[in-house]
């Protein structure tokens, strides 16, 4: 019975994978769409009050108003740093994808084996999620790319 709960516990890791990949993709389409939304007016505004504020003198305040706006939302962009955001989700989404496949594989080969998965297979995936959960994509990339799981030493830190 406990070797059906291991691969229960499995499977539900492995939807909320596909969940968190899903919303990755959305928050990074969020700040994408932040970024434009920001950006592509500033530049334009930033363009019309210099046009403006050169044509006549009597448009300096004009001019001057929307200097300030376009100052307004270019200091947001930086402020929010969307494409910095961007980029994290798109990293946590692809790291989440592929967290999804591997309990998706550790569960075909149990089921093809007939065997339960193994409770190591599971601690190892539960640490490549922490590690995506803490922000460590580097380093998961790194470790997964030399051998895949850590020592059992370094599991339990």
């Amino acid at each position: 019975m406990a070797d059906d709960i291991v691969g229960s516990q499995v499977a539900d890791l492995q939807a909320n994978c596909e969940e968190q990949a899903r919303k990755n993709r959305f928050r990074r389409q969020f700040w994408r769409l932040t970024h434009a939304a920001l950006g592509l007016p500033a530049a334009v505004l930033a363009g019309i009050s210099g046009a403006t504020g050169l044509s006549s003198a009597d448009a300096r305040i004009p001019a001057a108003v929307l200097a300030l706006v376009s100052a307004g939302l270019s200091a947001a962009i930086a402020f929010l740093k969307p494409e910095v955001h961007q980029r994290a989700a798109h990293a946590r989404r692809r790291a989440y994808l592929a967290l999804e496949v591997e309990a998706r594989f550790a569960l075909t080969q149990a089921a093809s084996s007939g065997e339960p998965v193994p409770l190591t297979v599971y601690r190892n995936l539960l640490e490549r999620r922490r590690m995506i959960i803490a922000g460590q994509l580097d380093e998961l990339v790194q470790r997964v790319a030399v051998g895949g799981a850590p020592p059992e030493g370094e599991a339990g830190e």
